[in-house]
């Protein structure tokens, strides 16, 4: 996770997003990225599953996107988190789109509106 954060992060500043901004898309990205250590793989497959993380900026406006090739978003009963993440994360964004990954699981695209202070 750390390794994510960080990469978002440099992305982020580099590009001029302020610091309390980055700090948001910082916390929806690890919410994103923990539902897909959580939710998309068996516990026990190996290798592990891979997440894939790409952010882009153009516009006045950040995009980052968590996807994974896992289970695809599908209610769990049996699910150790407290289902908060995708609220999180929609309270955090400026928009939210799930979408189907071409080969299964979910691709989650977060988009920040950039107000440069």
């Amino acid at each position: 996770m750390a390794e994510v954060r960080r990469g978002v992060g440099e992305f982020a500043l580099g590009v001029g997003v302020p610091g309390p901004t980055v700090e948001r898309v910082l916390l929806a990205v690890s919410e994103a990225a923990t539902n897909v250590v959580v939710h998309a793989y068996p516990r026990d497959l190996d290798p592990a599953g891979l997440i894939q993380v790409e952010a882009t900026f153009d516009g006045g406006e950040l995009a980052v996107s968590v996807a994974d090739t896992g289970n695809g978003l599908r209610p769990q009963s049996a699910s150790p988190g407290l289902g908060l993440g995708l609220a999180i994360i929609g309270q955090l964004a400026h928009a939210v789109e799930l979408l189907q990954g071409r080969d299964g699981g979910l691709h989650v695209l977060m988009r920040f509106a950039i107000v440069n202070a």
